[in-house]
C-alpha cells in the first residue's frame, strides 16, 4: 500500500533547497508552500517558526519534519526539500546534519488524520535504505518521487 502521505505529494512539491542554514532552507519551503495553498506566506511563516521555537523538528538520521496544524486548512500539504548542502545548524537530536526536510501542513481539527500523515512520513523516511536511495538520486526529483510513493 502506498504511504498515506504520498496521496498529498506531487512531483513539483519536491524541491532542491539552495539554503545552507536551517532558516534559509525552511524559508524556501515556506515560500513554496504559500503558492500551494490558500494561506498567505506570513501566516505559514508564523506557524512554522512558532512550532520550531517549541522544539526542534529534526528526528535524526539527516531528517527534519517541520509540521503545522492550522484551523481551516483545506487539504494536507506535503513538501519535500532535498538539501543541496547539508544543514549543519538545524540542532538535530543526533547532532547530524540535515539532508532531507519534509514539511507537513494540515487542518488542526482532525488530529488523528494529522498524526497518521506525520507517522507515515516518519516511518518511510526513517528507513535507512529509503534515505540512502533518496541521497543517491543527487536531486533527481522524479526518482525521489518514485521512491517516496513506492509501496
Amino acid at each position: 500500500m502506498m504511504p498515506e502521505f504520498a496521496k498529498y505529494l506531487q512531483q513539483d512539491s519536491i524541491l532542491i533547497l539552495e539554503g545552507d542554514t536551517k532558516k534559509s532552507a525552511i524559508e524556501e519551503i515556506i515560500s513554496h508552500a504559500a503558492t500551494r495553498c490558500t494561506m498567505d506566506e506570513d501566516q505559514i511563516r508564523d506557524a512554522v517558526w512558532k512550532r520550531e521555537r517549541m522544539m526542534t523538528t529534526s528526528v535524526g538520521k539527516g531528517l527534519a519534519l517541520p509540521h503545522i496544524r492550522v484551523n481551516g486548512f483545506p487539504s494536507p500539504l506535503v513538501i519535500v526539500g532535498l538539501c543541496k548542502n547539508p544543514i549543519e545548524d538545524y540542532k538535530s537530536l543526533d547532532n547530524q546534519p540535515i539532508n532531507v526536510i519534509v514539511f507537513l501542513a494540515a487542518d488542526e481539527r482532525n488530529q488523528e488524520a494529522y498524526l497518521t500523515l506525520l507517522g507515515s512520513i516518519s516511518s518511510k523516511l526513517k528507513d535507512d535504505n529509503v534515505m540512502k536511495q533518496i541521497l543517491e538520486c543527487h536531486g533527481d526529483r522524479s526518482k525521489v518521487y518514485e521512491i517516496l510513493t513506492k509501496e
